[in-house]
């Protein structure tokens, strides 16, 4: 349901259910400072995050605070600026973004948090006169109990007042969690709706405060998000990587396909479950279409072992309808910890290439590991680099060689094992 403002109310929102208040979880924190525990943490929030209209391609988010990936409780970060521009919208003050992990000694509960606030934002049009959107917060908690994995969201909107060009200000009815309200001239504000899920393996919380969309721009900013994750199962390791089929740069170095189709590695692994990722087809442009691409990884732990693999699969690649043909392309990477305090890590990487035909005639790599079909493209095969605590794989690159310098980068993986600190 859409709102057009009317009246002079001021309503708050409220989209939980028995969280513990922002002001008092700290107050789980286990005072002896870092403590390793069985759970994966994950936390992030931000200020604002801004796309479409006139908002540059690399605009990313603002105030951004995150915790990635630990085992650890008593990790605390947190973010604040004074005021940062809203592109194509108006400007925020006083964003603290906070995001922290805990343990409580007595009661054994242990939660990932994060948690934004904002003062006001305040968008101005010359006609319609200032728009503030005043107290905006929201909360998110993953927490685990002797009752088992929780998830929690809050988010509140205290205020909207509109000041026209000429006359008094007027309060604006704040809509319910996923409502909205339009304000002629000056932008559309739309609740968020929380996301919460909860199982016997994980818990996920995530909650956006607010989306503001400028109706002379058309951009829309994310406002206050909140995110945490809390998941069972670290014995010994900490896993991180990806794989996917297929990636392409162009010529300049700008992505103009991501991670296709992408399939990431949890912190905690995956239990021994193989995860997979594929689709049918996918279009790179400059007359490259690929066939069967796959992504999938594993990974799994004990207390004395740490172990996984990641991998990025297709079937055929097709360069100008026939020009180049290459099949069977595989990228793997395999990664082990092992021995005492998983000390030892070993790690392969694994490539295959099917077929190569150019011009109806197979093809066949040289010593050199490059191939290079004249006027068509360059292949680079088995592409490996070492990263911290794993490996990383690319089965196949092809330069083209048309004058566009693009670059697409098949079958790729990469997997990290990490001590957990325990």
């Amino acid at each position: 349901m859409r709102l057009l403002i009317a009246s002079t109310a001021v309503l708050a929102l409220a989209a939980s259910g028995g969280l513990v208040s922002a002001s008092g979880a700290g107050a789980t924190t286990d005072s002896t400072g870092k403590v390793p525990t069985p759970f994966a943490f994950k936390s992030y929030a931000f200020g604002s995050r801004a796309h479409g209209g006139q908002v540059p391609a690399g605009s990313g988010s603002t105030a951004f605070q995150v915790i990635g990936c630990t085992n650890d409780a008593g990790i605390d970060k947190s973010n604040k600026v004074t005021s940062e521009d809203l592109p194509g919208l108006g400007k925020a003050y006083q964003v603290t973004t906070h995001a922290w992990t805990t343990r409580n000694a007595t009661t054994g509960v242990v939660a990932s948090h994060s948690r934004n606030a904002i003062a006001k934002v305040v968008l101005s049009s010359t006609q319609a006169g200032t728009l503030s959107l005043e107290g905006i917060k929201s909360t998110a908690v993953a927490s685990h109990d002797d009752k088992g994995f929780h998830a929690d969201t809050t988010a509140e909107l205290a205020k909207i007042v509109l000041t026209p060009a000429m006359g008094p200000a007027q309060e604006i009815p704040v809509p319910d969690p996923g409502q909205s309200v339009d304000v002629p001239g000056v932008a559309t504000i739309d609740m968020g709706t929380p996301k919460k899920a909860a199982g016997k393996d994980l818990a996920r919380a995530r909650v956006e405060a607010l989306t503001i969309t400028s109706a002379a721009t058309g951009t829309k900013v994310h406002v206050a998000q909140s995110f945490a994750q809390l998941a069972r199962g670290i014995k010994s390791g900490l896993f991180g990587g990806y794989a996917d089929g297929a990636r392409a740069n162009a010529g300049d170095g700008h992505v103009t396909t991501g991670r296709t189709p992408y399939q990431p590695m949890p912190c905690q692994g995956t239990h021994g479950d193989l995860r997979d990722n594929s689709t049918a087809s996918v279009d790179l442009g400059n007359g490259l279409v690929l066939s069967g691409v796959e992504a999938s990884g594993m990974a799994d732990q004990t207390a004395a072992r740490a172990w996984g693999h990641e991998e990025g699969r297709i079937a055929k690649v097709d360069l100008g309808n026939g020009q180049l043909v290459v099949d069977g392309i595989v990228g793997r990477v395999e990664v082990t910890r092992k021995g005492t305090d998983l000390a030892t890590l070993v790690r392969h990487a694994k490539t295959t290439i099917g077929t190569i035909t150019a011009n109806g005639q197979e093809q066949t790599f040289p010593d050199s590991g490059v191939l290079e079909i004249p006027g068509v493209a360059k292949l680079e095969r088995n592409i490996v680099k070492k990263v911290k605590n794993g490996l990383s794989v690319t089965a196949l690159r092809i330069t083209l060689l048309d004058g566009s310098g693009a670059v697409a980068n098949l079958g790729e993986g990469k997997f990290y094992v990490k001590r957990a600190d325990r």
